[in-house]
């Protein structure tokens, strides 16, 4: 459906969940169900909190991500709720890429599993697990200290009552 429609609708037990064009539902998922749906493999989520401030940060674990870059959906950047960070595997940079981005760490590779094309690698952020993919001839081996970066703008949050994109 990704490739070959304009628009698509993403349903749960009958009931249309979003309706748009596939990068829109894509990049902007309305919900945590939508966002799940779509990518092989899966969207990160990240548990944690939303503090207010001059600008909205999300807090899990000892990493602070601010969100200043991020677009909420209407008021949804009130802060001092749970909330759930979500971000692509392949929005993760590391490395050399990582230090580019808005928003870096370090971390430690936890898994390495070779795609052929490409790799995935497991490490933790804010003490969850988290994948990201690497170019299939970057050597990685679980126990590397590495520096991971994402563009927080690309990612997606949600309230974790509801599960609807702040």
């Amino acid at each position: 459906a990704m490739t070959l429609a304009d628009r698509i609708a993403v349903m749960r037990g009958g009931v249309i969940q979003q309706l748009d064009a596939p990068q829109t539902i894509y990049n902007r998922p309305v919900n945590r169900f939508v966002a799940g749906f779509l990518g092989s493999p899966a969207m990160n989520f990240l548990k944690g909190e939303l503090e207010a401030g001059t600008a909205p940060v999300f807090k899990a674990d000892g990493v602070s991500v601010p969100l200043g870059r991020y677009q909420f959906d209407g008021d949804g950047g009130r802060g001092g709720k749970p909330c759930i960070f979500g971000i692509r595997p392949e929005h993760i940079a590391f490395g050399d890429a990582a230090a580019a981005m808005p928003f870096t760490a370090e971390s430690t590779v936890e898994i390495v599993d070779p795609m052929g094309s490409d790799t995935l690698v497991w490490t933790k952020l804010g003490g969850q697990i988290i994948s990201f993919r690497v170019e299939a001839d970057k050597t990685l081996r679980n126990g590397d200290a590495i520096r991971i970066g994402f563009d927080p703008a690309r990612a997606s949050l949600f309230d974790a009552q509801t599960d609807n994109r702040l």
